[in-house]
């Protein structure tokens, strides 16, 4: 696999990273921002239409990337994302504003859909999983950025300057990518063409992308709801602030350094086996810290834990790639992702739900426990479904 290719990936996902960050980033200046006068369920409703945005740009991206090709999608989404970080800095009210939060939320949920297919196919038989997971590592450097950027340009009330620079990112990355990102091999030597959304929603395939589908639901729910709450979480189970901040840290260094291990782990072995461990290792983590222990230990935990609950949702792509032929592979990952979304709105809910109703601290980590178990039962459920020869593991040579 040219290491170009997986250079241009982590850079893509870098920008889908900067994204997920830059409006909570940016937050506390739009309330600021006088000429607007928002109000806090109007800044909630504009939160919400970009999650609202990748829904609907991870279920159409499928069917046009198998259609029209991998890279050439990638492309687009780029352009839909950089196109909509610039219209967000120059926005001058809150509706135009809102309406390119959901232009970035459509391309920030087309571009993995996209992507995602095209790196499984240039990657050798028995590093898919590994090169998914660099790849996928460019999110949390893109959050790190938006929040360097941020702390380095954001005053008083002007927000847009951090739009500003994600339009800029994604603006050098076209040339960048048009320039070093190949075509896959498959759909070069066999244009996929339409039909994939078909073969992904009806027999055989019906109940495997449902499990699919709700496995990815309960994934989002997880890195989603945990990455937003956990350091409320454990100032209400009566940690000093500076230690839940730094639990944060920890989750995501344990999720990047973790998933990759992972990630090697699991193309030794096939993903199924390490989907499930994961699952099984958020839930184990999440009981663990209903449990009152010493700082080292529960930092541990939380290390573990992160690899767990965030470490998961790759290999469910790489699974999902091998699961259906090549002229379906985008259309499935762009419905299971899009379909998963639901979990990355509620998983934010659920928190502010979970802590609202005040349980019991310990309650309030075994209740997020629940997700990764039921994700655990239905990879099982998925191995027991009977495969057909054309949903049997696709090894693409690179």
């Amino acid at each position: 696999m040219p290491w170009q290719a997986i250079a241009i990936g982590l850079a893509v996902m870098t920008l889908e990273g900067y994204d997920l960050v830059a409006f909570g980033a940016t937050t506390p200046l739009l309330l600021r921002h006088q000429p607007w006068h928002l109000s806090l369920p109007e800044l909630g409703t504009l939160g919400s239409l970009t999650p609202v945005g990748m829904l609907f740009g991870a279920l159409l991206v499928g069917p046009l990337t198998d259609r029209y090709g991998r890279r050439r999608t990638t492309l687009v989404s780029i352009a839909v994302v950089s196109l909509g970080m610039f219209a967000c800095a120059c926005a001058p009210n809150p509706e135009l504003f809102g309406a390119s939060r959901l232009v970035v939320g459509l391309g920030v949920g087309a571009v993995y859909p996209a992507m995602g297919p095209l790196i499984f196919e240039l990657a050798p038989p028995k590093r898919k999983n590994i090169s998914s997971a660099i790849v996928q590592c460019g999110v949390t450097v893109g959050g790190s950025l938006a929040a360097a950027v941020a702390a380095a340009f954001l005053q008083g009330d002007n927000f847009r300057p951090e739009y500003l620079v994600g339009g800029a990112v994604g603006l050098l990355l076209l040339p960048m990518t048009y320039r070093w990102l190949p075509e896959s091999p498959v759909y070069r030597r066999e244009p996929t063409g339409a039909g994939g959304l078909r073969v992904v929603l009806r027999s055989p395939y019906t109940g495997t992308t449902v499990l699919f589908c709700v496995m990815v639901i309960c994934s989002f729910l997880l890195i989603f709801g945990i990455n937003t709450w956990l350091p409320q979480l454990m100032q209400a189970a009566r940690y000093p602030l500076d230690s839940s901040l730094m639990f944060l840290t920890l989750l995501n260094v344990g999720a990047t350094v973790g998933g990759l291990a992972i990630a090697a782990l699991a193309d030794r072995t096939g993903s199924r086996i390490p989907i499930i461990a994961c699952f099984v290792v958020a839930a184990g983590a999440m009981a663990a810290l209903s449990v009152r222990s010493p700082l080292i230990v529960l930092s541990i935990i939380v290390l573990i834990g992160g690899a767990g609950a965030f470490g998961v949702q790759g290999l469910i792509n790489v699974y999902i790639a091998h699961t259906y032929p090549a002229h379906a592979r985008a259309s499935a990952i762009g419905v299971a992702l899009g379909i998963g979304r639901i979990g990355a709105i509620a998983g934010p809910v659920l928190g502010g739900w979970i802590l609202a109703a005040g349980f019991a601290p310990q309650w309030n980590f075994l209740l997020f426990a629940v997700p990764a178990i039921f994700g655990a039962l239905l990879t099982v459920a998925l191995g027991s479904f009977r495969r057909t020869p054309t949903s049997q593991p696709i090894e693409e040579p690179a």
